[in-house]
């Protein structure tokens, strides 16, 4: 028995001494550190020649961009696998690994192809869909219920709802992310497609055009009006997804805009809106006869200063956290949406929390950001001038032209 034993631990230590050793960059998030550590000690029991560890990362707005910018420069050779946000995908692709070859590892054809088009660059597969976010409209149906709303559909209906209850209940009527950052990029997006409006068609600038112009307008007069109609408070231009969420589970407001991620909060134990939150497409206008969504999250790309063996310890660990189970484990704790919709038929999922199923609506019509290798120039473009638009700086006309100026001579 004694030599069974000492046998198995020499055995394990020639395994542990010899594994391939890589890590993956991650933002220093509490749950989703927690998660991550559990799927890689799972990842690990099946293959012991594999070592695993976390590279954290800085998760505050902007810092991982620079992180990764700075990655960049340096050539460094760690970390082996890169988290990145999907719109990041085009400017990085120069740096990353092409996957093109490596369909025994990754069957992207169950992919929504919206999704695959994002990570897909030049005919190059450059890197894999880990899960998807967008933005939701959760709402308070207790209140709702009260004072016999419907949920709102369209912007107008919620303005109007907004409205009332605030003033009934003393609390918020709307809130959603209006500092200077990329989730307000994402929102006025969101608003700009609700009313058919474009600022790129392809690889072209249509924002000047007519039609567009007006949309534009449009959705930055709403925000504006919003905001002076004091169904949102003045300090909305300061706040991220999380100042929104600590409001909003706190009870003081009637509406929010924001991430899945959220859903999981709002319903924990200590939650004072636990069970009296419903979640809802964002609002449409009379423009369109959709609603949509802006497709945002992450995706993961290899460092191609990896060896050999890395890389290819590198795609089965990718392989394993972009299965269906790990994507099911991601919903059901995180609330991250799967790439594959396939997800929402396990049962586990209904079992734990049917609401859950009411986040698939959120992938069925996505809409994506421009892709392009200066995103984020253009991205500082847009949120830039609706902050200024938001924050009374400049007027709506001024802001948009300014866009659009702006936009043009990134283009050149």
């Amino acid at each position: 028995m004694k030599k069974k034993f000492f046998i198995f631990i020499i055995t394990s230590l020639f395994i542990n001494l010899f594994a391939v050793q890589i890590n993956i960059a991650v933002e220093s998030i509490e749950d989703q550190i927690q998660l991550l550590t559990s799927q890689i000690e799972n990842f690990e029991k099946q293959n012991p020649d594999i070592d695993v560890e976390i590279y954290s990362i800085p998760s505050y707005p902007g810092s991982t961009y620079k992180f990764y910018g700075t990655f960049v420069v340096t050539n460094a050779k760690e970390p082996t696998i890169l988290s990145l946000d999907m719109e990041w995908i085009n400017e990085f692709s120069p740096f990353l690994v092409n996957l093109n070859q490596d369909s025994e590892y990754f069957d992207v054809n169950n992919l929504d192809p919206q999704i695959l088009e994002m990570v897909t660059i030049n005919g190059e597969l450059k890197a894999i869909p880990y899960y998807v976010e967008t933005g939701v409209l959760y709402y308070r149906k207790d209140l709702l219920e009260k004072y016999g709303y419907e949920v709102p559909t369209t912007w107008n209906e919620l303005i109007t709802i907004a409205k009332d209850i605030s003033q009934k209940e003393g609390i918020e009527g709307f809130v959603w992310p209006g500092a200077r950052y990329e989730e307000l990029t994402t929102f006025f997006l969101e608003i700009l497609y609700s009313h058919g409006g474009k600022i790129f068609e392809g690889d072209h600038l249509v924002l000047e055009q007519a039609e567009n112009k007006e949309k534009a307008l449009l959705s930055l007069n709403l925000l504006n009006n919003i905001i002076s109609e004091e169904i949102s408070p003045k300090g909305v231009t300061t706040y991220r997804e999380e100042e929104c969420r600590n409001i909003f589970q706190s009870g003081d407001a009637v509406f929010m805009r924001n991430l899945t991620y959220a859903w999981h909060l709002l319903n924990s134990e200590d939650s004072a809106v636990n069970g009296k939150v419903g979640i809802a497409p964002i609002p449409k206008t009379e423009f369109t006869n959709q609603h949509v969504s802006v497709l945002e999250g992450k995706a993961l790309a290899i460092n191609p200063n990896s060896s050999d063996e890395e890389r290819e310890a590198a795609k089965k660990f990718i392989k394993y956290l972009t299965s269906n189970e790990s994507q099911t484990q991601r919903l059901i704790q995180l609330n991250f949406l799967p790439t594959n919709l396939e997800v929402f038929n396990e049962p586990t999922i209904s079992e734990v929390d049917p609401n859950l199923l009411n986040f698939r609506s959120s992938l069925e019509n996505l809409v994506l950001k421009q892709k392009s290798p200066i995103y984020t120039e253009i991205s500082f473009a847009i949120q830039n001038n609706v902050y200024d638009a938001l924050t009374g700086r400049i007027s709506v006309e001024r802001a948009l032209n300014n866009m659009i100026s702006e936009i043009e001579f990134l283009l050149r």
